[in-house]
């Protein structure tokens, strides 16, 4: 690695850092409108992105990625999902009563260091960490209707 300096308040200096930082807003952007998700949820848009342009070739990187690079590891890509999707925890039996739903419906929102997938559950807007969920990619969400629901319950 080479440290340059560049005078402040000068972006056009650093094009190659500019240009990967649009890059990564562009697909953020892009991955929040596809799947009709909030503003609120761009850093983890952001992450998602940079997590899936580390595993991408690239020009300058001949044959490797930059996790390759990096790690000198190839990495594997099975584990990747479609941001936004809708995603499914299941309830064990002796936290539920007999007529509760089996699951929750989640948003998948990224990927944890861990392995596990970060999830949003949009009933109480926390995101938690899960390995063992089933993916749903082919709906998207309608936040009016479930934002009416979450209305309702409170009364």
């Amino acid at each position: 690695m080479t440290h340059e300096i560049v005078a402040p308040y000068t972006p056009q200096r650093n094009s190659t850092a500019e240009r990967v930082n649009r890059t990564v807003m562009n697909m953020a952007r892009s991955m929040l409108k596809t799947k009709k998700l909030p503003k609120n949820l761009w850093a983890e848009a952001v992450a998602t992105a940079a997590y899936i342009l580390n595993r991408c070739p690239t020009k300058r990187l001949k044959d490797k990625t930059p996790e390759e690079a990096w790690s000198g590891i190839k990495p594997n890509v099975k584990h990747l999902r479609i941001f936004g999707s809708f995603c499914y925890k299941h309830t064990p039996y002796e936290k539920r009563k007999k007529l509760d739903d089996k699951g929750v419906k989640l948003i998948f929102v990224g990927y944890h260091t861990t392995g596990a997938y970060k999830v949003l559950d949009p009933a109480t807007n926390c995101i938690c960490h899960i390995r063992d969920i089933k993916f749903d990619e082919s709906q998207t969400w309608n936040w009016i209707t479930i934002l009416l629901q979450l209305l309702i319950s409170k009364q």
